[in-house]
């Protein structure tokens, strides 16, 4: 595989010009590599979900979506999120890759290694296709990413840099983003635990048993942070 890098990392770091998600096609993105395409990137979200709503996905297609950098190649290996994926689907998926890079412009591009999280398919079969597949395309720049979930994303760094300068109390940071004033302080003292390292570490943090953010704060969270970080979201203090 000598076209192919393989990252252990985070494939939101990614400066390919493409990234591919994995998706099911029922419209549910609830688990895994989905789930954080979903929470970073919620208008592609809904136009997947319309789709899948009037059952024009079928398993073994390749949906994109343009209106993002990077741009996104929903690759469907499921037929119904409850259910395995088919090493025949992801076959289907990276042929249909193979026949049209060229006609979609791609020069770069990420992968996960599909299939082999929640898809139920071994580890070992999943880069055996990977060989298969991608290694005859010599004329475009090809990362596989060994997810880490460790590794933080420029959404975590966002986070951490609004924690560490501490410009902004609890209250002002609900006001900007909509999570409660007490979920913040939560956020803080977690993400100024030195065992946190990324989104992933801080969606699972828990204490006295509980996970300190929900689904909803979580989808808040990313919200907000990714209108931070493009600097979106301003805040005025009141002048007296």
């Amino acid at each position: 595989m000598n076209n192919i890098s393989i990252v252990k990392g985070n494939i939101f770091n990614t400066k390919s010009q493409t990234v591919v998600n994995t998706v099911n096609c029922v419209g549910a993105m609830g688990k895994g590599i989905a789930l954080d395409f979903k929470l970073r990137f919620p208008e592609m979200f809904k136009e997947y979900q319309k789709i899948c709503f009037r059952r024009m996905l079928k398993p073994g297609q390749i949906l994109p979506y343009t209106k993002t950098k990077p741009i996104i190649l929903n690759f469907a290996i499921k037929d119904d999120w409850k259910d395995p994926s088919k090493v025949e689907w992801i076959e289907e998926t990276l042929q249909k890759f193979v026949d049209n890079y060229h006609n979609l412009g791609i020069s770069s591009v990420a992968f996960p290694w599909m299939g082999a999280m929640n898809g139920g398919i071994p580890l070992e079969t999943i880069k055996s296709l990977t060989r298969k597949y991608l290694s005859v395309l010599e004329d475009i720049d090809i990362e596989v990413y060994d997810f880490d979930p460790d590794v933080p994303c420029v959404l975590y760094d966002t986070l951490k840099e609004i924690v560490d300068k501490n410009e902004f109390s609890p209250s002002e940071l609900e006001d900007m983003s909509q999570i409660k004033a007490r979920y913040w302080i939560k956020i803080i003292a977690a993400v100024q635990d030195i065992n946190t390292k990324s989104i992933n570490n801080l969606c699972h943090y828990i204490v006295d048993g509980k996970r300190i953010i929900g689904k909803t704060n979580i989808e808040r969270l990313f919200l907000f942070l990714t209108k931070f970080k493009e600097r979106k979201v301003f805040f005025n203090k009141q002048l007296f």
